[in-house]
């Protein structure tokens, strides 16, 4: 790992590279690129940064990992092999590893999107957890709501993409189908394996087996 402090924030574009700064010959910068390094920034080896970067420190990216056109908080951990391509992110997230954010995904506060967790054109409120192994596509979830391994937003339709909104407390479980257009109240419990084809009212439990 390669760590630098910076106490204002620094623009480097990729004609000054990034070798010099963090002493290393393994940290790339595509061409054309430019990044903004604001407080205490570690990037490990093979990182690759392209398009326009913005890092609050402290800010950790793992080995492998590559980031295009990213916004980020303060206190984000981008753990190993991860790809973000155009993402925003508030504070204190953790990504990966080995996870694909991208598409104009918005994330707040204190979520995870774990291992092997895919997301595109979708929001995630502050507190989401989707631990590992899943794909979220063109959603939006609100706060504190947790996301199973292997539940699958099945967003298109075959002819276009359709949206699912899941509301503030939802616990959907592990190997969930859902199949939008579809709402999800509040505190909302989808059961395991449940494949969800209508909305569902808020504070009730739904077990739909397929």
């Amino acid at each position: 790992m390669f760590t630098a402090t910076f106490e204002r924030p620094t623009l480097i574009d990729s004609q000054a590279g990034l070798r010099a700064l963090f002493k290393s010959d393994c940290i790339y910068l595509h061409s054309g690129a430019r990044v903004v390094f604001d407080g205490e920034t570690v990037l490990g080896c093979e990182v690759t940064l392209s398009g326009d970067c913005r890092f609050h420190g402290p800010t950790r990216i793992d080995n492998g990992s590559i980031l295009e056109n990213v916004a980020f908080g303060r206190d984000n951990v981008v753990r190993a092999y991860s790809l973000l391509s155009d993402v925003a992110a508030g504070d204190r997230n953790l990504f990966g590893p080995f996870c694909f954010i991208r598409d104009n995904c918005r994330i707040a506060d204190d979520c995870i999107l774990g291992a092997h967790v895919e997301t595109a054109r979708s929001t995630f409120g502050t507190g989401v957890k989707i631990s590992h192994r899943a794909f979220v596509g063109d959603a939006e979830i609100a706060q504190d709501t947790i996301i199973g391994a292997g539940v699958v937003f099945c967003n298109f339709d075959g002819k276009d993409r359709q949206d699912t909104r899941i509301g503030r407390g939802v616990t959907v479980g592990s190997g969930s189908l859902l199949i939008p257009p579809l709402v999800i109240g509040e505190n909302a419990i989808i059961a395991a394996g449940s494949t969800v084809t209508k909305n569902v009212t808020a504070g009730t439990t739904l077990i739909q087996r397929r």
